[in-house]
């Protein structure tokens, strides 16, 4: 009787342990979802720049998750059809292209020396993507690199086609993801040839542009988040003399692992991870005086919604009077210091609120 009380004792005690620990850890993270919340909605808000409140990302990626983390299984090997991801390109400055699609962010940064891409999308899509650089005057005989931010389907399955068609074109990844590559159960025809290995800090410059690549695990082991710097803006109905700097987050939402390849032992790794790359990606974006947020998820930073904006603004790249005059007195839709600050404290926020409902999984 003596033992079994003994032990009934200990069980009471670890419930009530694990009781506390709990909430603890809903009262940590209710302090960073808090501060996420904050930063949604800039101070000011106006009727003429709905997107600069960011409820998407915040929705996203503060939500508590369903523990424990579990590898995403799902197969998108078959082609979809056009109509649901083609979307018309758009100039965003004047040596910078959004090309692709209605979901993912594909980039072009263009010069007289040649283009540098980031990302691809689909096996079914990145052809037509970078022709899409047709529009502008460009040739995509032209592209110099192809920098893939992240080890998933929606970013490097394209690639191969656009490898065996671009031959000039080297297609750039990290060495920990392009690891990640030839160990994922991807059908191998959409697997590039391992080519050009990123390292940290590596720049890619094409004369006025450079494009610097940082290793910030978290969303895969390898991801690549960039600053993006020489960006201008002298041939919109809002044009300036500024030289913009923007900045892309390789990858947004937890990720333990995908395509059978398993990232991190734990969703605490994954997420201390997450938090230790951003808040140094975060210092650089400072330093290298970003003003410009680009999201590889469109719906993250409201990417649709401005560019709505500007070709509305800008209907055939010539300063109509009636553009003009919607734009007077507001900014580009794309350069905010304050929303490049606001998309960093939400993100930050929510991953720390995620390490701490993690801490006692």
């Amino acid at each position: 009787m003596t033992r079994f009380l003994l032990s009934l004792c200990g069980v009471v005690l670890a419930a009530g342990s694990l009781a506390m620990d709990l909430h603890a850890q809903a009262a940590a993270a209710k302090v960073h979802v808090d501060a996420a919340r904050a930063a949604v909605a800039p101070r000011a808000a106006s009727k003429l720049r709905p997107y600069e409140t960011f409820k998407a990302l915040f929705d996203q990626v503060c939500t508590q998750p369903t523990l424990p983390d579990a590898m995403r299984t799902n197969d998108r090997s078959a082609v979809v059809p056009r109509k649901e991801w083609f979307t018309w390109p758009v100039e965003i400055f004047d040596n910078l292209h959004f090309i692709g699609t209605k979901t993912a962010g594909v980039w072009a940064v263009s010069s007289p020396d040649g283009i540098i891409v980031i990302d691809t999308n689909f096996h079914y899509s990145s052809k037509e993507l970078v022709l899409g650089l047709l529009n502008f005057g460009l040739d995509p005989n032209d592209i110099r690199y192809i920098i893939v931010t992240h080890a998933h389907d929606d970013r490097y399955w394209g690639a191969k086609g656009l490898q065996d068609e671009y031959p000039k074109a080297r297609v750039a990844m990290s060495a920990a993801d392009w690891d990640v590559v030839a160990r994922d159960n991807s059908p191998a025809q959409f697997k590039p040839r391992r080519d050009l290995v990123v390292t940290d800090g590596q720049k890619f410059t094409l004369g006025s542009v450079t494009v610097t690549a940082y290793i910030t695990p978290g969303h895969t082991p390898g991801t690549l988040s960039l600053i993006v710097e020489g960006l201008t803006n002298r041939n919109s109905v809002a044009s300036d003399n500024e030289r913009h700097v923007a900045a892309i987050w390789g990858g947004t939402d937890p990720s333990i692992g995908r395509q059978g390849v398993q990232y991190y032992p734990d969703g605490r790794t994954m997420m201390r991870t997450h938090v230790d790359s951003l808040k140094r990606f975060i210092d650089v974006g400072t330093k290298a005086g970003v003003d410009v947020v680009l999201s590889p998820t469109l719906s993250h930073a409201n990417m649709v919604e401005k560019m709505r904006y500007w070709r509305m603004a800008n209907p055939d790249h010539s300063a109509g009077a009636e553009a003009g005059e919607m734009l007077k007195g507001e900014p580009h839709p794309f350069v905010s210091r304050d929303a490049v600050a606001r998309y960093n404290r939400i993100l930050l926020g929510c991953y720390e609120a995620q390490l701490a409902w993690r801490a006692g999984s």
